[in-house]
């Protein structure tokens, strides 16, 4: 008999690209949640993708209790860190809402399922000097309300665990690119200005904050790194998701108008620069790379899928 999965914001960016990864093995069925307008591009039967408010408690229960699924894959979150002081409340609401229902529901179903809780590495916020790269021990401290809610998340997951003797792993990914991300984010929003310059419809790049080091990886390796803790992470455990290496966003910027087929006037946007921002994250990838994870797909390689992509939507 198939194994029942279920990817809660499975119609999202990392959503789409987990299903598609997941419906290579066919010891699985899978089942998606989506909300809103979100349409999820991959190929499932219109009966395994569920439109749902995960913040209505009944309409939760009742989709848990209908597929009693056998491994969860939980993403479902409003997912912006550059506006989300605009929108804080909404943010906090939403994110801690879900969380509660969700794990107040697979309580009370006394769930017997493997459950990987996504949260992020705004998790960690600033970084004190000698504390990177960052391990999982590293002291939480949110710059943003989006971090926060995360936390909120993150937390509510371990409690969970720990207290109701839910099957629950944590994963805190750091940033990550492909094709399909919004134009919301850093790596996304230049590739996307790139494509529209090239056909004319932009005269030059906006961008904020280039100082600022991130740690970039591929959404296929992420999604593969899930796929991994779903098997092989430790029940109550939270592993980092990485690199294992910083760039600048000068350096991804330089790289993109490398492969731009037009000259590119570049322009700082206050409007682009954050109320606070980390001057640097890079992940310590050890307790997951014990596991097997490895990277495969280059950076440079990831940024021009991007670029690739968004030439094809605009």
């Amino acid at each position: 008999m198939k194994q029942k999965v279920l990817i809660t914001g499975g119609t999202g960016f990392v959503g789409n690209h987990l299903t598609e990864l997941l419906l290579k093995s066919t010891e699985l069925e899978i089942h998606a949640t989506s909300f809103g307008s979100q349409i999820s591009q991959v190929n499932l039967p219109a009966s395994q993708v569920h439109q749902i408010d995960l913040t209505d408690f009944l309409a939760t229960k009742q989709l848990l209790t209908q597929l009693q699924p056998d491994q969860i894959y939980h993403l479902a979150a409003i997912t912006t860190a550059s506006n989300s002081f605009a929108h804080a409340s909404k943010i906090l609401l939403n994110n801690v809402e879900l969380q509660l229902n969700f794990f107040q529901v697979l309580t009370e179903l006394k769930s017997q399922a493997r459950i990987l809780v996504v949260g992020s590495a705004d998790e960690y916020g600033l970084s004190q000097p000698g504390e990177l790269p960052i391990t999982e021990e590293h002291p939480l401290r949110p710059i943003n309300p989006y971090a926060v809610s995360k936390i909120a998340q993150d937390m509510l997951a371990y409690a969970y665990g720990q207290a109701q003797k839910l099957d629950v792993i944590r994963a805190r990914p750091f940033n990550h690119i492909g094709p399909g991300q919004v134009g919301d984010f850093a790596v996304s929003a230049f590739a996307k200005q790139i494509a529209l310059i090239e056909v004319g419809k932009q005269n030059e790049l906006l961008v904020g904050n280039l100082k600022a080091k991130r740690d970039f990886s591929n959404v296929e390796d992420v999604v593969k790194a899930y796929q991994l803790l779903m098997s092989k992470g430790e029940p109550g455990q939270v592993y980092n998701i990485g690199s294992g290496q910083s760039v600048s966003m000068e350096w991804i910027l330089s790289e993109l108008i490398a492969l731009a087929k037009v000259k590119i006037e570049v322009r700082e946007d206050p409007a682009r620069l954050r109320p606070s921002d980390t001057p640097e994250m890079v992940a310590d990838i050890s307790k997951i790379t014990e596991l097997g994870f490895k990277i495969q797909v280059p950076l440079k390689q990831s940024l021009a899928r991007v670029l690739d992509y968004w030439r094809k939507q605009v």
